[in-house]
This record gives C-alpha cells, sequence and structure tokens, in this order.
C-alpha cells in the first residue's frame, strides 16, 4: 500500500487508542514556503505518543452494543470508482443465504440498476431485485435513511418497494425500510452510509462479517467508470439525475471493523425514540411500518482483531450534542470523527490529500492545516465547487475562507484543483490521505455539520503492510513527483482536472453568523454536573 524505504510503525507505535485525546504541542514548525525540506523517512502518523486509552462510555449504548476505539487484522479493500463499488455490492449480495441480514444507512435511495452497463433496466440487478433476493433466500434486510425531504418521491418509491417484498417462504424473514428524522435541526440530515451484510449465527473463531463505509449512496447519479464517458450508459438505465458523471469512493470491510459497523445500526434502529412520529412526517408520506427491536449481531470471533488482512481501523462518529434523543448511545453526542481528524493533520510529515464535495471552512481544520503547512510539502485539494443555491447558501463565501489564508501564506505548497466544468462531472468523495500511511474515507464531509451536527461515519485507516522501493527511493520524492503531475494534468485538455482559485467578492459580506448557523452548524456542548449548555455557532 505504501512505497517506503522504513515500515509503518505497529499499531502499538501509532496509538489509535490515542488519537480522541487532544494533540499535544509540537515545537515551531518552519515558517517558509520551500519546497526542497523534509522529515527524513517516511512521514507516519504514528509519532503520536502514546497515552492512556480513551474511555468508551459515550459510545456504548443501553443494550450492550458499542463502537470499540480500534481493531486490528482487518481486510480493506478501496473502491475510488462507483461502479467497481456497485459491481462488489452485487456479489456480496448474491452471497446471502439462509439467516444472513443485510443493515443500510443512507442519505438517500432510489430504485436503479446496480450494473447499469449490463442491466439497463434492472432487471436481474435492480435495486428492488437485489434485496427481493436476499430475502427470498432467507435472509433479513433493513434499511435506515433520511427521511429526505429535498428528494422525496425516489425515497418513498423506494421504501414502498422494499416493504412490499413478501416474507422469505424459507423462514420468514422479511425486509423493513424505515424513515429516520432524528436530527437537531430542519436542515440536519442522517447522512451516513455504510452497509453491512452478517451472519444470523457464527461459531467460527475466524469468521467476521463485512460492511462496506464510504460517500455513495444506493442511488441515481451514482454509478459511473474511470473513463467518465459514459452517458448514454447512464441515460438508458436512467443513472443521471443532476450531473453526467461522478467521483466518489467507498471502503468494503472484512475483519472486527465490520461488527462496530453493524454495532452502530443497531443503536439507530434499536433507539427507545422512534422516527418519523410527527405530523409532518404523515403529510410529506414519511410514514414507517411497525417494525421490532434487532438482535446483536453474534459471532464467535474476535471483536477486536482478526488474520484477515493488514489493515489497523477506528470506526468514527458524528452525532449532534444539541439532539436530546440519542441518550441510549450518545446522551452527550459525539465527536470522535472531528477529534481524529484533528490529530491525524497536525502529525502529517510530508504530505495531505483531500477529496472533499465542499472543503469549507472549519476554524480548527483551519487550524491544523496551517500548524503543519510550514513543514509539510504538499497540500493538494480535489474540490467540488458550489452550484448555484450553495452559493446562495454563502458555501462560496466559506469556501474562500477555508482556502484563501493557505494559497496567500503557502502559494507553492498548496494546489487546489477541480473538474473541467464542461464535463459536468461532480466530486462527492469523503477522503483525506496523510503522508501515505493514514487514510480516512466515509460520509463526513469537510464542512462544520459534518464534524459536529449530523450523523456521520468514516473509518480511519493505518495499513501494517509495506512495499519497499526496490531502488531505495522515498516515498516523499514519488509523491512530489506525483503532485506535479497534477499541475501537468490541470493543463491538459484530455483529462478531467483543471485549476481552481478562490477570490472575495464583496457580496461576502450579507452572510453574516447566524445564516451560517442554518446552513453550516457548528455544535458546542458544555456539560456539568449541574446540567448542560448546548450552542450553536
Amino acid at each position: 500500500m505504501t512505497v517506503t524505504e522504513r515500515s509503518v510503525p505497529s499499531l502499538s507505535d501509532c496509538c489509535f487508542d490515542t488519537v480522541l485525546e487532544p494533540v499535544s504541542e509540537s515545537s515551531s514548525p518552519r515558517n517558509s514556503d520551500d519546497k526542497d525540506h523534509a522529515d527524513d523517512g517516511a512521514a507516519t502518523i504514528a509519532s503520536v505518543e502514546t497515552t492512556a486509552r480513551t474511555s468508551l462510555e459515550l459510545r456504548r449504548a443501553a443494550d450492550g452494543t458499542e463502537v470499540k476505539t480500534y481493531t486490528t487484522g482487518n481486510k480493506v479493500t478501496v473502491y475510488t470508482v462507483a461502479n467497481e463499488f456497485f459491481t462488489a455490492v452485487v456479489k456480496d449480495f448474491r452471497a446471502t443465504k439462509e439467516g444472513d441480514r443485510v443493515m443500510y444507512t443512507g442519505w438517500d435511495t432510489c430504485v436503479i440498476p446496480f450494473e447499469a452497463d449490463i442491466d439497463p433496466k434492472g432487471t436481474k440487478t435492480g435495486f428492488d431485485v437485489m434485496f427481493k433476493g436476499i430475502v427470498e433466500r432467507g435472509g433479513s434486510v433493513n434499511l435506515l435513511s433520511w427521511s429526505n425531504f429535498l428528494l422525496t418521491s425516489q425515497n418513498t418509491n423506494a421504501r414502498d418497494v422494499i416493504n412490499s417484498i413478501p416474507p422469505s417462504k424459507i423462514n420468514g424473514a422479511k425486509a423493513v425500510y424505515l424513515f429516520d428524522d432524528r436530527v437537531p435541526l430542519v436542515a440536519s440530515s442522517q447522512h451516513q452510509k455504510t452497509i453491512v451484510i452478517a451472519a444470523n449465527k457464527s461459531t467460527s473463531k475466524d469468521e467476521h462479517p463485512i460492511a462496506y463505509v464510504g460517500g455513495i449512496d444506493l442511488t441515481n447519479d451514482r454509478w459511473d467508470t474511470i473513463y467518465h464517458n459514459n452517458t448514454a450508459i447512464r441515460k438508458a438505465a436512467n443513472i443521471p439525475y443532476r450531473n453526467n458523471g461522478w467521483v466518489d469512493a467507498h471502503f468494503r470491510i472484512h475483519g472486527p471493523a465490520a461488527k462496530e459497523v453493524a454495532n452502530n445500526f443497531l443503536q439507530r434502529w434499536n433507539s427507545d425514540y422512534k422516527p418519523c412520529q410527527g405530523l409532518g412526517d404523515n403529510l410529506l408520506d414519511f410514514d414507517n411500518p411497525d417494525y421490532e427491536k434487532l438482535p446483536p449481531i453474534d459471532y464467535a470471533s474476535s471483536n477486536t482483531t482478526s488474520k484477515l488482512g493488514h489493515q489497523n481501523i477506528q470506526i468514527v462518529r458524528t452525532f449532534s450534542c444539541k439532539h436530546r434523543h440519542y441518550e441510549e448511545f450518545a446522551p452527550r453526542g459525539e465527536q470522535s470523527l472531528f477529534k481524529a481528524r484533528l490529530k491525524a493533520l497536525r502529525n502529517a510529515k510530508n504530505f495531505i490529500y483531500i477529496e472533499d464535495q465542499y472543503f469549507i471552512y472549519v476554524p480548527e481544520l483551519l487550524d491544523a492545516l496551517m500548524e503543519v503547512l510550514p513543514r509539510i510539502q504538499r497540500l493538494i485539494v480535489l474540490v467540488q465547487p458550489p452550484d448555484t443555491l450553495l452559493k446562495a447558501s454563502g458555501y462560496e463565501k466559506y469556501l474562500y475562507e477555508m482556502i484563501g489564508p493557505m494559497k496567500e501564506k503557502y502559494p507553492n505548497k498548496v494546489q487546489i484543483y477541480t473538474t473541467k466544468p464542461e464535463l459536468d462531472i461532480y466530486i462527492h468523495t469523503k477522503l483525506v490521505l496523510i503522508d501515505d500511511v493514514y487514510v480516512s474515507l466515509g460520509s463526513a464531509n469537510w464542512n462544520r455539520r459534518s464534524v459536529t451536527s449530523d450523523s456521520e461515519l468514516n473509518a480511519n485507516v493505518i495499513d501494517d503492510e509495506t512495499v519497499e522501493s526496490p531502488d531505495g527511493v522515498m516515498v516523499l520524492k514519488l509523491f512530489i513527483d506525483a503532485a506535479d503531475q497534477f499541475k501537468i494534468a490541470a493543463k491538459d485538455e484530455s483529462t478531467i482536472l483543471t485549476d481552481f482559485s478562490v477570490k472575495h467578492h464583496a457580496y461576502y459580506i450579507t452572510f453574516v453568523d447566524v445564516f451560517r448557523e442554518q446552513v453550516d452548524p457548528q455544535e458546542v456542548c458544555t456539560f456539568t454536573e449541574e446540567g448542560s449548555k448546548r450552542e450553536i455557532q
């Protein structure tokens, strides 16, 4: 996975168990924009000193399910092209058997074919067909999707299709689709994007479930190939909604970390505070069927380690601290995703690569980048420019506030790109890669709401497996060469990339803080023995 002269330190050195703790102050970094200096060796997040393990009390639900600090020995496959993700899901769904469980969390759903190129009508790989097949083989299906008032029709149709699947003739297994509106603000959303495939009961010490974690929902617009030249195929399969192409990424995780993803689903599904009980939900047709709580997954294998692979994974989440109905598993909210990201960024040594749908101003994240920019070689960002609606919501200003200070002080180190506008290829990825050692991928965007308010789930991965360069060339030089290729590609008419720049506009003054609090809230909560203070900033 990495090309380096030195192996990545073991997990005992890299301290996933401390990533939720505040980072200690480092010595004063160099204040230059020089591109030549670098730390010796492969940079690694492992430089953080090991401290006491973070308490898990706020990550444990009343039913006993919990999300652990980190797991080892996972096997991770990365899909950086959407069609490869959908093909993998089809394969795993088809492999389900009697008693298996499939659990999905999403922001959006739509009845689309999963393999648009070979099955445009969805007769074999359609959203409805795939889930129906699981039930017919005796597997249970549970979907938990945001009550998406932005795309009501396609989501209510998906619900109706799933909830009309007949119970299995083998064992009575069912498919149940629920809408979830348990969020703090009108503009908030349930944004997690996960799939879990688990056995009903496993007695093998070596068997683990499978989980998918990333940025891709089972919905329209997403299916695309690496070539982004599939307009006719996408149209024939009714894939396009707003865009002509899609850039995104997703993990497939086989190992103990998948149990954590399952537990996250079960914590939400089994909450005593049921979703969509209000009059507004009825008016918008977000009615849910009667449903039952689900049992925990039942595996005899270790909850913390396996021999399936070499990836160490920390599952991190966001749950609102302002919302008062996560009492069973996040009574004070959860910002493990935010804290882990800050720690990882502050320990960068040579480079940071980011792909993000928004990449807008988050004060703490900007501070972390400004702290490490003097010592790292490059910060490369691939970002989706805000459309007209987002500009009207202030997102162009917030993007400027994020990028502007870094480009002004470190113009040679900070490289910002997007896709060529005439291609209409949408960047939806939520990825942070640091020093070719640490990667974070999931549902969380680079904005305030994703790190403090909306429900999110990411997988942070460090790989124990390294690849040594046969000629002893450092990974740093290889990355700098690759970074220079971005500059070349952005000038090449045959590529999808182009340079992206930001500038100040006079109209930015109209977007005052009270407006930002509505479109991109940052929640800050203080809890004491006497009570709590929950604020939006």
